[in-house]
């Protein structure tokens, strides 16, 4: 189901849209509407947002939808710009139905359902919003690790089920004092330095594993850097990921790497689902190489019922009791910062179309000028 709608805009003051004479990208001024698709995301407020920031030159095209086919030819073929959501994957397939769009806008940071070489190749430039839940997610990557250090969810639920003999501060199997621990990070870009200022904030000793980063950069944040990222497993009291899923990354977190951790190691990952191999994070609790695991993300989302890790975690048994906690992909979530990220992600796509401004190309090195 979709709608065709202009903008309910009354000030008609633009809410921030760049205007210029000369874009340079070749798309020449319009006399009609720029039409911007959005092919998986309906807001529940019927994009207010979005119209907020737009005038009566930018239409939407919007629909929620996760099968590229529902939605009608004459939409992909008409569309000067998209801003996608996680729900349907954009392969060759699909880009190769784009006959007038000029850009594609990731609402997120991640971009792994985006076939950027065929929107390359066609001369479609692929956005992200790389900035905009830059403090939450490290917020909440480190509110999953107190929540093991400090007993936080354990301690309440055992209450809440025995008001009489829950009363007590022995039953967490993971406290510990984290201002003598060393703290590992997986990706030092932009969430990953933030999780480090506040690891250094708690005392600890930062360690990053990060390949991609220029040389001095762990020098300028003060922290250790390894060249291997068992060498950081090996090594620290607790690890959070910060990285994009990409061929480099998938199950990075698999039987061999949870093997090769410091023995009682906790980890929380709040990047992508794919990074880390569940079977892997339920052999490690199990045997208790792990020492405790939290997820904001999962391979499969909501989750896959009859994996042996969620079955385990769902009937609390013995070995798995606090020691394993799951949020429901919300790492990224604030009022302010999902306001931040719509209106940025459709921005990023108006001020290219109408001037040429490019902000956050992925593909840059793809694109068939």
């Amino acid at each position: 189901m979709g709608s065709r709608v202009k903008p309910e805009n009354k000030d008609g003051g633009g809410g921030g849209i760049r205007r210029g004479l000369f874009p340079w990208n070749g798309l020449e001024p319009m006399s009609e509407p720029i039409r911007i698709l959005y092919p998986d995301v309906l807001s529940r407020d019927k994009h207010a947002v979005e119209r907020a920031v737009a005038d009566d030159t930018v239409a939407f095209d919007i629909f929620n939808e996760k099968d590229a086919d529902k939605i009608p030819g004459d939409v992909w073929r008409g569309v000067h710009g998209m801003v996608t959501g996680i729900g349907m994957p954009l392969g060759a397939d699909v880009i190769a139905r784009l006959e007038t769009c000029k850009i594609i806008t990731r609402l997120g940071v991640g971009y792994d359902l985006i076939d950027t070489a065929a929107a390359g190749a066609r001369g479609i430039v692929v956005c992200n919003v790389p900035d905009y839940g830059t403090n939450e997610v490290s917020d909440h990557a480190f509110a999953l690790i107190l929540n093991f250090t400090r007993g936080i969810a354990l301690y309440n639920e055992t209450f809440r089920d025995d008001p009489k003999d829950g009363w007590n501060y022995l039953v967490s199997p993971t406290t510990v004092r984290m201002s003598d621990k060393r703290f590992g990070i997986i990706g030092l870009g932009r969430m990953g330095t933030a999780s480090a200022m506040r690891a250094k904030g708690f005392g600890m000793e930062v360690v990053a594993f990060d390949p991609f980063i220029p040389d001095g950069q762990e020098l300028a944040l003060s922290v250790e850097r390894v060249d291997t990222v068992e060498e950081l497993l090996a090594t620290t009291d607790f690890v959070t990921i910060h990285t994009p899923l990409d061929d480099t990354t998938r199950n990075l977190i698999n039987a061999k790497t949870v093997a090769a951790m410091k023995p009682g190691l906790i980890l929380v990952n709040t990047a992508r689902g794919g990074i880390c191999d569940l079977d892997a994070i339920y052999d490690g609790l199990k045997s208790r190489q792990l020492g405790a695991c939290g997820l904001d993300v999962l391979p499969d989302e909501p989750a896959d019922p009859d994996h042996k890790l969620i079955k385990a975690w769902r009937a609390q048994e013995d070995w798995i009791r606090g020691r394993f906690v799951i949020t429901p992909h919300a790492a990224f979530y604030s009022p302010a910062g999902l306001k931040y990220l719509r209106e940025k992600a459709l921005l990023t796509c108006v001020n290219y179309i109408r001037d040429g401004v490019l902000k956050n190309c992925v593909n840059g090195d793809l694109v068939k000028r």
